[in-house]
């Protein structure tokens, strides 16, 4: 029993040994690096991949069935919600399968294909 009581005081102190101070230089953990920032998808990313990237492209610069370059439009916010909105030429028109407020996030978001 004496042996045991020996061995566990002894193990305890070569396992606290082990693990050292928190300031001892053996035991410093480097910093972790940085976590990157999930990147944050706009509302209307989804949308456009869905409706609009046939023709348009996932970047904007397809130009499938006519479509034209977002890249290069100097369409503002309101002129591409009318679009969108409206159809023009071969596009057709979304007000029948988009609420305004998910026309506004498509419009929206090809703004940042720029």
């Amino acid at each position: 029993m004496r042996y045991c009581f020996v061995l566990a005081a002894g193990l305890s102190a070569a396992l606290l040994g082990a693990c050292g101070s928190p300031n001892s230089p053996a035991t410093a953990t480097a910093p972790l690096p940085p976590v990157p920032a999930a990147e944050v998808e706009l509302p209307g990313k989804a949308l456009f991949l869905q409706n609009c990237a046939l023709c348009h492209g996932a970047n904007g610069k397809l130009g499938g069935n006519g479509a034209r370059d977002l890249t290069k439009s100097n369409l503002n916010q309101t002129g591409r919600v009318y679009i969108v909105t409206h159809g023009m030429g071969k596009m057709p028109s979304f007000r029948d399968q988009l609420t305004p407020e998910q026309i506004e996030q498509v419009a929206a978001y090809s703004l940042t294909l720029r």
